[in-house]
């Protein structure tokens, strides 16, 4: 019973150990996050002599993201392309870590409540002090015998 007890608090303290470091991570990112993926689609450029109008077509980065439960694809310049890639990237550790951190608190709660457990006790409860040395049955009350008064 008391392995068990220390085992759980082991498991426990390690547990909250592990998700210290995880918040640690959380806290220590700083940069600009950006919500969705990003994308490479081929696309036709609409001129009529180039190489994607016969079949090749050319290569565009979109941010695919999700609004009001649709996808939607948002066109990213060249230029960008390093940027968002980053940003999103940011994103999705902060999501990892965040779900990793839902997986910790659940399982030490768990661990709490198994804790509980062993601590419950359900032994009744035995009377102490003077009411140990009482000898009137439970339930009886006792009644004090009159005494004459002085002076009467």
């Amino acid at each position: 019973m008391a392995n068990d007890k220390s085992k759980l608090r082991q498991e426990l303290r390690k547990i909250e150990k592990s998700r210290w470091a995880h918040v640690q991570k959380i806290l220590q990112e700083g940069g600009p996050m950006r919500p969705g993926s990003l994308v490479t689609v081929l696309r036709k450029c609409g001129k009529p002599n180039c190489r994607c109008a016969t079949g090749e077509r050319h290569p565009a980065k979109y941010l695919s993201i999700k609004e009001g439960g649709k996808t939607r694809m948002v066109y990213v310049p060249a230029a960008a392309e390093v940027m968002v890639a980053e940003e999103t990237k940011r994103y999705r550790g902060l999501r990892q870590e965040r779900a990793t951190l839902v997986k910790l608190a659940q399982r030490s709660l768990e661990l709490i409540d198994e804790l509980q457990k062993v601590f419950e006790t359900s032994e009744p409860i035995k009377p102490v002090g003077r009411a140990q040395r009482s000898a009137t049955p439970r339930g009886a009350i006792k009644v004090k015998p009159k005494t004459k008064r002085r002076g009467s």
